[in-house]
């Protein structure tokens, strides 16, 4: 049975994008034993964009990466990182003032989430991806799938509400 409340995170979480977030997890289930604690589907493709599975002690997050990059004006088309770092934090806003004034870009300045964390997300100079996330509210993931299909339905093209984020 998979979980349906929210994931009670560590200090510092790794997230892997992968390419098929269910080949992910039958690899990862039949290597290392990892059980599966929910995953999320995005409205619009019908793919698992978010799944969160236990190994051990802690949880690993892992991300379906998106269409393939668009190339630079070099030609080269840019890279993605393979993996995040995501750390949960008291005050994501003041945090990410603190990693602006130590040489930090800021990718997504900080937001609070259908999921019900304030996240931002910023690259350290050597160009790893770090998210801050300060849980600001616990939200089950069925209430997270219903928040997201709300917000896609609103958003999605040919919609009445439509809006751009």
């Amino acid at each position: 049975m998979l979980q349906d409340q929210p994931t009670d995170y560590p200090p510092l979480a790794p997230v892997l994008s992968v390419a098929d977030a269910r080949k992910a997890l039958d690899c990862y289930s039949a290597a290392f034993g990892a059980v599966e604690l929910y995953h999320l589907v995005d409205p619009a493709t019908g793919r698992w964009a978010h799944l969160e599975i236990r190994l051990t002690d802690g949880p690993l997050l892992l991300l379906e990466e998106e269409a393939p990059p668009t190339a630079t004006l070099s030609g080269i088309p840019p890279m993605r990182p393979k993996v995040r770092l995501c750390l949960f934090v008291a005050n994501t806003d003041a945090l990410t003032a603190r990693c602006v004034a130590a040489g930090m870009e800021v990718l997504q300045a900080p937001k609070t989430h259908f999921h019900g964390h304030r996240c931002a997300l910023l690259r350290d100079p050597d160009g790893h991806e770090w998210m801050v996330s300060q849980p600001v509210e616990r939200v089950s993931p069925s209430e997270m799938q219903v928040r997201w299909d709300e917000r896609w339905a609103q958003t999605s093209p040919g919609s009445s509400n439509s809006k751009k984020e």
